[in-house]
């Protein structure tokens, strides 16, 4: 089953912006971070950093990279599809259950610890400092 309508996503862009998306998943660059409903989160390295947002199964979507600003769709985007299409039902799963997993474990630890925690990532990431300034 994809979740993914990947003609769709295809005839959304360059064909050789989506070549590129499969490479990028194929070398393992994708990190699917959330799949709830049929919104999908992951972090893609394709030199830097860049964070997607798709709506399954031909919807709308976002990058955090230049080319998606300049030309609204991206290989970061193609790369999202076609790893979240490789997907097995247990893979799927897993995803499905991450974040929850992650409140779960959230969840256990102490006030101090969690501000504990967040002041050192703060101190790592200036993209998160940022989010806990504002």
């Amino acid at each position: 089953m994809s979740l993914f309508d990947t003609q769709a996503w295809r005839e959304r862009m360059d064909e050789r912006w989506f070549a590129s998306g499969v490479e990028l998943a194929e070398a393992g660059a994708v990190d699917l971070v959330a799949i709830e409903d049929d919104s999908v989160t992951a972090h893609v390295r394709g030199g830097e950093l860049y964070v997607v947002s798709l709506r399954a199964p031909a919807g709308e979507g976002a990058c955090t990279c230049p080319g998606f600003d300049k030309f609204g769709a991206c290989k970061h985007q193609a790369a999202v599809v076609v790893a979240a299409n490789l997907l097995d039902a247990v893979g799927l799963q897993q995803v499905r259950d991450r974040l929850a997993r992650l409140r779960d474990g959230l969840a256990l630890e102490s006030r101090e610890a969690l501000i504990e925690r967040l002041t050192d990532l703060a101190k790592r990431d200036p993209a998160v400092l940022a989010s806990l300034e504002s």
